[in-house]
């Protein structure tokens, strides 16, 4: 069934594996948390849905988990269904966080409706809204309706490194720090998304998260170039 969980019996020792991996680098990470609107709160003091880009996903766990301090409120991350997001589930949950399984590909609606008993029960929510599978750098409007339907706000997390390593085979270029670089994590102004959207009001707000997550960062040249 298109709806069902996918998950191999290797997903969960390969994902201790990945979570093993991903802290090994970061701890050599220069990291710095810019937090540029939150009327005064330390980010993990209120409840919000956390947006970045699919291809940055390598450190947001580590740095929820072991840099940003007064954390109150428990992390929820979405990952897809497929048996990758199984691995990346057991990553997150490595790190303290809990994971919902689904995409806009497979299990969406109850994907969603899992998100929202997260958050109604506490969680703040962490999504890659251009994933699972892009186009890169393009917002699905179902962020948008999910802090529509929830009232929390979306905070854009950017996330810039001074090098890196880029896994041009993957559709979104994945990126990957290199030891001992710099990574800073701007967590951009809130943006406020009201109930009772009309699709072209959620397009605008897939527009303005857009432009949110695109300002400042260096590496927005297309991945895969258009053949001519």
């Amino acid at each position: 069934m298109s709806s069902e969980l996918r998950k191999k019996w290797w997903t969960v020792p390969v994902g201790h594996l990945v979570w093993f991996f991903i802290t090994l680098i970061c701890f050599t990470l220069r990291k710095k948390v810019i937090l540029e609107d939150s009327d005064g709160k330390p980010m993990g003091s209120f409840q919000c849905i956390i947006a970045l880009w699919h291809n940055r996903v390598f450190v947001p766990c580590y740095v929820y988990r072991y840099v940003i301090k007064g954390k109150k409120v428990q992390m929820s991350m979405l990952t897809s269904a497929s048996k990758d997001g199984a691995l990346l589930a057991t990553v997150a949950k490595d790190y303290g966080m809990r994971a919902v399984r689904g995409s806009s590909r497979r299990r969406g609606v109850a994907g969603f409706m899992d998100m929202l008993r997260e958050l109604r029960d506490g969680c703040s929510m962490c999504i890659t809204p251009d994933g699972p599978k892009g186009p890169i750098y393009k917002c699905h409007p179902g962020v948008i309706k999910l802090a529509s339907v929830s009232g929390l706000p979306i905070v854009p997390a950017r996330i810039s490194y001074s090098s890196y390593w880029r896994i041009k085979k993957a559709w979104d270029g994945f990126i990957i720090p290199k030891p001992f670089s710099r990574v800073v994590v701007h967590l951009a102004k809130c943006i406020e998304v009201p109930a009772e959207l009309t699709p072209e009001q959620q397009q605008e707000y897939c527009e303005k998260l857009n432009q949110a997550l695109a300002a400042g960062t260096p590496d927005f040249e297309p991945i895969h170039p258009e053949k001519s």
